[in-house]
């Protein structure tokens, strides 16, 4: 017994030891203290999950309009001097991600790693992964610390999927400038961050999601504007209120519109009518029919049985009742073999008496 208890506390101790360098992750995604010789120490740590404060920050309506949860930063000293901050920002989702990082950009959109998506800056680098956004920006940092940290904060984040909101990838090739991609959500981070860039023939009362980019083709030059609405119903009803816009302007104040399913193209700019049909031609939409079983919240009862438990007894004595059905027919046919038999012993034990000799041991 002795050596048995000795050798649970030998086992335990080892666990411990081997688990005492382990940092449970959860919700802190920054990296690991020692993890970089360059972060000497943490200067100063803010975290906060109240909507309010994001008045203090940066671009903080932007975050509440696309959907808010939770905001962390750390700025961390260097070894010369310099200082490198981390700012990790929860959103409402991975729609909500991806259009802040295509709103707070200056150039081109990658694929991650690090993140599903990740744009440079000047000073560092900017991600979107999941429903988080992460803004890494260094000061008198060497080259590739930025990366080296972003890397790191986006493996502790999780899995990384690539895949943009679909919207997005119904935008047309033709003539489209990828640096140019904004993103919104909600017709709220829209109208707050659009601001002077938003057609005036715009009058949106519904929920939708927006996505807008610059076209150039030859000496035309416009924007394009994805309009998804909740319905095919909704967008037909609002391509009708465009219809007295389309074309009724000059030079750049042409206004071209097509619908596609729930989908409006709208094209505004100097385009001429056929430039404007291969550029809106190729929106397409099709829908994808999916057949989903959804129980109702309040089960349903059959003379005052659940209809679950209920089904589960029919099922089960259906079962004891098809188990017993063939037992039975197997039974008839093993007696119909036996009999068979018999009858075929009994003739040839008339033939042939001598061959149905058998011998007996009698026990007394």
């Amino acid at each position: 017994m002795k050596h048995l208890s000795f050798g649970f506390l030998l086992i335990f101790a080892v666990i411990s030891t081997a688990t005492a360098g382990v940092e449970l992750v959860s919700d802190n995604y920054f990296p690991a203290d020692s993890e970089f010789a360059d972060l000497q120490k943490i200067s100063s740590e803010i975290t906060f999950a109240d909507p309010a404060r994001l008045l203090r920050i940066d671009n903080g309506q932007l975050f509440s309009d696309v959907g808010f949860e939770k905001y962390a930063k750390r700025v961390y000293t260097l070894g010369n001097s310099g200082s490198l901050s981390v700012e990790i920002i929860t959103l409402r989702d991975a729609r909500a991600a991806y259009s802040v990082l295509t709103l707070l950009r200056s150039g081109d959109i990658y694929e991650g790693p690090p993140g599903d998506s990740f744009t440079k800056t000047a000073d560092g680098i900017r991600f979107a992964q999941g429903k988080q956004w992460v803004c890494i920006q260094g000061h008198g940092a060497s080259a590739d610390l930025d990366r080296r940290v972003a890397m790191s904060v986006s493996n502790r984040i999780g899995p990384h999927t690539p895949k943009p909101p679909s919207l997005v990838s119904h935008l047309p090739k033709f003539g489209y400038e990828p640096a140019s991609l904004r993103y919104y959500p909600s017709i709220q981070s829209f109208q707050s961050y659009s601001g002077a860039i938003k057609p005036k023939h715009f009058r949106l009362d519904s929920d939708v999601e927006i996505a807008q980019a610059q076209y150039a083709v030859n000496e035309y030059t416009g924007t394009l504007y994805l309009l998804s609405f909740p319905t095919s119903e909704v967008a037909e009803d609002y391509l009708g209120g465009l219809a007295g816009e389309q074309s009724a302007g000059k030079g750049a104040d042409k206004v071209y519109a097509k619908r596609a399913g729930p989908i409006i193209g709208v094209l505004e700019g100097s385009f001429d009518p056929g430039t404007a049909d291969k550029i809106l031609g190729s929106i397409k939409y099709s829908y994808l029919i999916k057949w989903v079983y959804q129980k109702t919240g309040k089960p349903k009862t059959v003379w005052g049985i659940p209809a679950g438990i209920l089904t589960t007894v029919v099922k089960s004595l259906f079962f004891v009742v098809l188990l017993a059905g063939i037992a039975i027919i197997a039974g008839i046919v093993f007696a119909l073999v036996r009999i068979m038999y018999r009858r075929y012993r009994s003739k040839q034990s008339h033939d042939q008496p001598e061959q149905d000799e058998m011998t007996q041991l009698k026990l007394l």
